[in-house]
């Protein structure tokens, strides 16, 4: 049987300014089916070892292009519409093939094609119609596409990282292809969106643990394959992210199954597994502190593997200005050093301005004087694929400074993959204290076993470790760690209102009552207590929608909205709110009723945006001094409580609440039925994150500015709850009726009343007093229209 391949490869930084041209995949080599006899050490042992395990089995190869860069920005659209063009050619002058094997990496971005690897495999498939397998190798880094799963036949990625495992993974594609060819086996594949964006090395567990499980998972009868794809962060493209996917022979439900199993698994790991980042400070601190070996420290931000030039200078300044020695750094890609040091030659002292070439994520250049100790031509170190395999580095020299640093440059731009970057110039790393490596994890399998210890630096280089907040704009903003569970759909029964996306979440707004004919109409916002779901607020809304408009909301992780993974933060709130009215069509002026904690809240949005608001009302609101007396988190009770409500999840019986809602809303079945939908577990979660950032909101309110001379009205509780045996919170409960004095002098014309009979809870829900809470809206508002 005739098989068919090509190689082409390069990773996609869509933040790096520089492109990825026909130069960079030059440096490496171009080769036009003949990398396996020209480059047999280097990108050409792809082609050659599947070649000969083809020819062990009778089978015969025909080599395409292989082609390889190292990570940059986009690639140049005529760039990689030529590569792929070219082996689309090769492959019709192949004529008939039984099967074709691609090794691909999966993160290749080109302008005007976001999915290189899927439209070169969908135009291999045009070529060789439906019949002929098409098996497709990729990175672990790879952005897995619908396309590329429509159009190949089965999908393998490496499991490991550091990628020790390529060609163990093409060994496997290999067979499953050949089994496809023969047909023995029909490849069915189905994937599960992790909905997480992220660096998870293999070399520590859990996630080692992972990967023998989808080890075990292969074995079972019918499975072919199961690979976890990482996602490449760096990529702001519509499908990057991590993905699990299943192939199996024919069985498309038992794949189905299994991949969000898997997926799932693996999403239950995401606290646990993350990498363990340091600043440049803390990784020199605690690395000084060890004794007995070298320390590697990796930098990871400058890892040419992701995009980074190789250049950056922010580790090395701080290694200078600290005066330590004993330290190898390598390797910089600085080919002016490396010109002016080999012009020079050994022996020479030599004054180099280092580093800081690529703009601000490189750093300041720095100036040094160094020795050239050893200029090397063709230098290389060894690659990912093997004993056999070799990475090209080009001409590289070692320099010394009299401080005790020795700094391998190098001439071709590459991550440090194995200690022979600083060896095979003459480094001796036995005596070093320290070890940096500009690399981001492929470094380890080779430098662990001489490392005392191996910390992981962030810097502010171009490879960005901030997985929460990095720049997309294509990609959608609905992962972890930016959100707290993307996974999240929200209750059964459906919002009130609508959900609009604001700061990378869905989050919801009821906007009810009388459409405004007038711009200087207010529109009420309730702004709701901790951990408290926008129907509790039901009558109230309905009360006062019938003569204003209202607008009741949820903050992340309650009732409808989405999760945020951070605790509570009055500002970050505020700015929320205030998009998520604007998309909502509401733009003021405002009148606020704060219950509880909401009361804070709506102090810090009118300190934030002023000119919107026009009156005020707090209901039994908390202030700001109480945390300060009281502020433990109530943990072993909402443990409970979330265990309670996994039970309901479960088919559990309804918990004494539910009566109690039915109780207060009898009249109202509609908000009872979202009350109880809201009951989840995912609620707790949100009401704990609320609670973590009780001291933050207490001091942002009061460093707020008070509230002029605007309408307001202090409505409070005097039924207090039994004295709970707690000194800070029994202390809270004394001064409760201060606070709400105190609440009244914010403004001018503040005033205060207490709603006799009234609790924390019924002051907002129980109908004798909201319809006291109306009255005094009506006065609020009757103020303000005075004022016009």
């Amino acid at each position: 049987m005739k098989f068919f391949t090509a190689f082409l490869a390069t990773e996609t930084n869509t933040f790096a300014a520089a492109p990825t041209g026909w130069g960079s995949f030059q440096e490496y080599g171009i080769y036009r089916g003949d990398a396996s006899t020209r480059d047999p050490q280097g990108f050409g042992l792809s082609p050659l070892t599947l070649g000969e395990w083809l020819a062990e089995k009778g089978h015969e190869l025909v080599e395409s292009t292989t082609a390889f860069a190292m990570p940059l920005g986009r690639t140049v659209r005529a760039v990689y519409e030529r590569l792929r063009d070219d082996i689309l050619a090769d492959l019709r002058s192949a004529g008939p093939v039984d099967g074709v094997i691609l090794i691909l990496h999966g993160a290749m971005v080109a302008d005007g094609y976001d999915d290189c690897e899927g439209d070169l495999i969908a135009r291999v498939r045009e070529i060789v119609g439906s019949e002929v397998p098409i098996g497709v190798e990729l990175d672990l880094h790879c952005h897995y596409t619908a396309l590329m799963q429509r159009s190949a036949d089965v999908i393998i990625a490496y499991k490991e990282y550091p990628h020790t495992d390529a060609l163990e993974r093409m060994r496997e594609l290999m067979d499953i292809v050949l089994d496809a060819a023969q047909g023995r086996v029909k490849p069915t594949a189905a994937v599960f969106d992790c909905k997480m964006v992220g660096l998870w090395h293999t070399t520590r567990e859990p996630m080692a643990g992972f990967v023998r499980r989808m080890q075990a998972v292969e074995r079972q009868p019918g499975v072919l394959s199961v690979s976890l794809g990482h996602g490449f962060p760096w990529a702001d493209v519509p499908e990057s992210g991590a993905k699990l996917w299943v192939t199996t022979d024919q069985d498309p439900t038992l794949a189905a199954a299994l991949a969000e199993e898997l997926g799932r698994e693996f999403w239950s790991l995401r606290e646990q597994t993350g990498t363990p980042a340091l600043t440049v400070e803390q990784a020199l601190t605690q690395a000084l502190a060890l004794q007995g070996g070298p320390v590697v420290l990796a930098d990871m931000a400058d890892n040419a593997g992701g995009g980074a030039l190789s250049d950056s200078t922010f580790i090395l300044r701080e290694l200078l200005a600290r005066g330590i020695g004993e330290v190898a750094i390598g390797g910089f890609w600085d080919l002016g050093a490396v010109q002016l040091c080999a012009d020079a030659g050994v022996g020479a002292r030599v004054d180099l301005r280092l580093g800081g070439k690529g703009g601000p994520t490189s750093g300041d250049p720095i100036d040094l004087r160094a020795t050239v100790m050893a200029v090397v031509e063709d230098f290389s170190q060894p690659g990912l694929m093997g004993a056999d395999d070799r990475m090209a580095l080009g001409r590289s020299v070692w320099v010394r400074l009299e401080q005790g640093i020795d700094i391998a440059l190098i001439g071709k731009r590459s991550q440090v993959l194995a200690p022979e970057l600083f060896t095979g110039l003459g480094i001796e790393l036995g005596n070093k204290k320290l070890i940096v490596v500009k690399s981001a994890q492929h470094f380890h399998a080779r430098f662990a076993p001489l490392a005392k210890a191996v910390l992981y630096v962030t810097t502010p280089g171009t490879v960005n470790m901030d997985f929460a907040n990095l720049p997309y704009r294509v990609r959608g903003l609905d992962y972890w760690p930016r959100v707290a569970d993307p996974h999240w759909v929200g209750p059964a029964v459906p919002p009130p209102g609508q959900l609009y996306e604001i700061d990378g979440l869905r989050l919801h707004l009821h906007l009810s009552g009388p459409a405004s004919v007038d711009a200087r109409q207010p529109t009420i916002v309730i702004e709701s207590g901790a951990g408290t779901v926008s129907p509790l607020y039901a009558r109230l809304q309905r009360t006062l929608a019938r003569k204003y408009p209202v607008c009741s909301y949820d903050r992340p992780g309650l009732g409808w909205s989405q999760p945020d993974a951070r605790p509570l933060d009055a500002e970050r709130n505020a700015r929320r709110l205030h998009a998520l009215l604007d998309a909502a069509g509401v733009s003021g002026p405002l009148v606020f009723i704060g219950h509880s904690l909401g009361g804070l809240l709506m102090r810090v949005y009118t300190g934030l945006y002023p000119e919107q608001v026009a009156g005020l009302m707090m209901l039994d609101a908390s202030h700001p001094d109480q945390f300060a007396l009281y502020n433990e988190a109530p943990t072993e009770q909402m443990a409970a409580e979330r265990a309670k409500r996994v039970r309901l999840r479960e088919g559990g019986a309804p918990p004494p609440e539910f009566a109690l809602i039915d109780a207060v809303y009898a009249d109202m079945p509609e908000a009872a039925a979202q009350m109880k939908s809201t009951f989840t577990p995912e609620a707790v979660d949100a009401m704990l994150y609320e609670v973590q950032g009780l001291q933050q909101v207490g001091r942002q309110a009061a460093t707020a500015p008070d509230l002029g001379d605007r309408p307001l009205v202090v409505l409070w509780a005097p039924k207090q709850p039994a004295p709970a045996g707690v000194e800070g919170l029994d202390l809270v409960y004394q001064r409760w009726p201060a606070y709400q004095e105190a609440h009244a002098g914010l403004s001018t014309r503040g005033r205060v009343r207490a709603l006799e009979g009234a609790d924390h809870m019924g002051i907002a829900v129980l109908p004798p007093f909201v319809a006291q809470v109306a009255e005094e809206i009506d006065a609020v508002m009757a103020q303000i229209a005075a004022d016009r």
